[in-house]
């Protein structure tokens, strides 16, 4: 099992960006490894993700 690095933006009034780290299978699409960096990130910030128009990218990845 590898593991992914993921960048995450959320434009609100002052942009905000979060790295996370996911893991993830030789495999996986990019759009599971996303979803579950999302997942991961609302989870870290205690339940709810504040509003905006919202982009990812994959930095990194490692099998």
């Amino acid at each position: 099992m590898g593991k992914a690095i993921v960048k995450l933006n959320i434009s609100t009034y002052a942009i905000e960006e979060y790295v996370v780290e996911v893991p993830c299978k030789k495999d996986d699409v990019e759009e599971i490894i996303i979803s579950n960096a999302w997942k991961i990130l609302k989870e870290q910030e205690g339940g709810s993700l504040p509003y905006g128009a919202r982009k990812a990218e994959i930095l990194k990845r490692t099998d």
